[in-house]
């Protein structure tokens, strides 16, 4: 079946990925997972001031309007932190904090319950993370529903690593058990064991998603593209570090690029499917 399509030029997309697109675009039921920070919007020094681009964005809504598709962005921000960054369509499934907090409906609260226990540990390990940042220039806490993260983005590199040190060496002696994960100017602790990988498992079941696109630009994104199948589609945004994805592009304003093609041939399949029926 040959598409006709008003996409950007599959030339201006890495090589294979528009075949690789083309395949997906027919599976019955797709599910578009997508990192926010770093993926769909670029990097700010001020997360609240974080917004996708808009051509991104407007890609999403052309896909959320298409049958049998289903959108989630998968962030390692609190389920209210990115609720308001990336004022999705309403039908968009949103995951925060890894996969701790998911809210498949909008308005609907997340799938979320601490235990006695894991409340006090989160209490303590803010209160302690606190403590660290106020030693440090540039140096703050984002709190999380089940854990909380040191920011070093702002600090110099020799400020940066003396907080994470810090920080590292005060929870291994406060805590028996807690999940800690480095990634870009950001050392993440979590009292609850999560990853974007189990979330973007449980999205597919529930999605009943016959095919897969994930992308994403950080180390905790790996976990989700090593759980792609044959048939899914994996794009990593950022040329730095190895990846398990098998498509990389320079960042944000490429992911627009991949965005618009994959909503331009669902869309003509989709069409086409409807004209068929």
């Amino acid at each position: 079946m040959i598409l006709t399509t008003t996409s950007p030029s599959p030339y201006s997309l890495p090589a294979g990925l528009p075949e690789a697109l083309d395949r997906l675009a027919r599976t019955p039921r797709l599910l578009v997972a997508i990192d926010f920070d770093g993926t769909l919007a670029p990097f700010t020094d001020d997360p609240l001031r974080s917004r996708a681009l808009p051509d991104s964005h407007l890609a999403l809504i052309a896909l959320w309007k298409i049958p049998a598709t289903k959108i989630a962005v998968v962030s390692g921000r609190a389920l209210d932190s990115l609720r308001i960054v990336a004022d999705p369509p309403k039908g968009t499934i949103l995951v925060g904090s890894h996969g701790v907090e998911m809210q498949m409906v909008v308005g609907e609260d997340p799938d979320l319950q601490l235990t006695t226990q894991e409340i006090t540990d989160v209490s303590d390990l803010n209160e302690l993370l606190d403590e660290v940042a106020e030693d440090h220039n540039e140096v703050w806490v984002e709190h999380k529903p089940a854990g909380a993260v040191l920011h070093t983005r702002g600090a110099d590199s020799a400020e940066a690593q003396e907080a994470e040190h810090e920080a590292l060496a005060d929870t291994e002696d406060e805590f028996s058990s807690l999940l800690v994960r480095p990634g870009k100017d950001v050392l993440e602790f979590s009292v609850r064991e999560a990853n974007k990988g189990e979330a973007l498992r449980e999205l597919r079941r529930r999605t009943h998603a016959t095919g897969v696109f994930y992308a994403g630009d950080d180390l905790t994104d790996e976990d989700a593209f090593a759980v792609l199948r044959s048939g899914d589609v994996g794009v990593h945004a950022g040329y730095s570090g190895r990846t398990r994805a098998p498509f990389q592009v320079p960042g944000p304003a490429q992911i627009t690029v991949v965005l618009q093609y994959l909503a331009s041939v669902r869309a003509a399949v989709s069409r086409q499917t409807a004209t068929m029926a």
